[in-house]
C-alpha cells in the first residue's frame, strides 16, 4: 500500500511549471483524492466498513449509543452546572462509564473497535510516509502526531466507548 502510495504518478515537471497557487492546490487535492481511493479498496477499509454496518443496523447496539450519548450529555451538563468534584457529577460520571464498560464488552462493539484501530494504524502510516517525504526536501513541522487525538478508538458515538478514557 505504501509503495502505491509513492508511485500515484505525479508528473514533476508538470507541477514545476505551474505558477496558479489554485491550480497547484487542485492538483495536490487531485492526489489526495488518489491516496484515498486506494485506501477505500484496501481489506482495512473493508473489513471496518462491514463493522461499521452491522453497528449501524443493530437495533440494541444502536438503542445503548443513544443511551452512551444521553449519559455523556448527562455528566457533561452537570459537571459544568455545579463543577467535576460534585456528588451529582460523580455519580453521572459513573453511570456514563458503567454504560461504557458495558458497551465495551458487546463483541460487535469489540470488532467495530478492532477494525478502527486497524484502519487508523494505515492512515498513520501513510500519515507518516508523507511526513517523511515531505520533510526530506521541505522544512515540515511535525506537532502532535496526526490522527492520535481525534479518531482512535470511537464507537461512532462522538465520544470513546472505553477506548480514548477520557469520554
Amino acid at each position: 500500500m505504501i509503495s502505491e502510495i509513492k508511485n500515484i504518478g505525479i508528473d514533476l515537471p508538470e507541477i514545476r511549471s505551474i505558477t496558479d497557487p489554485t491550480a497547484f492546490r487542485s492538483i495536490i487535492i487531485n492526489q489526495i483524492n488518489k491516496i484515498s481511493g486506494l485506501i477505500q479498496e484496501t481489506e482495512e477499509w473493508k473489513r471496518f466498513k462491514q463493522a461499521e454496518y452491522k453497528i449501524e443496523h443493530h437495533g440494541d447496539a444502536q438503542a445503548l449509543l443513544f443511551v452512551v450519548r444521553a449519559k455523556r450529555n448527562q455528566y457533561s451538563q452537570v459537571s459544568l452546572r455545579h463543577g467535576y468534584e460534585h456528588p451529582k457529577s460523580i455519580q453521572a460520571k459513573q453511570e456514563y462509564d458503567d454504560i461504557l464498560e458495558r458497551m465495551a464488552n458487546i463483541p460487535l462493539i469489540e470488532e467495530y473497535q478492532a477494525y478502527q484501530e486497524e484502519l487508523n494504524e494505515l492512515v498513520q502510516g501513510i500519515l507518516a510516509t508523507v511526513m517523511s517525504s515531505l520533510s526530506a526536501t521541505i522544512p515540515v513541522e511535525r506537532g502532535e502526531d496526526i490522527g492520535k487525538t481525534s479518531s482512535g478508538g470511537s464507537c461512532g458515538s462522538g465520544g470513546g466507548c472505553g477506548s480514548c478514557k477520557t469520554h
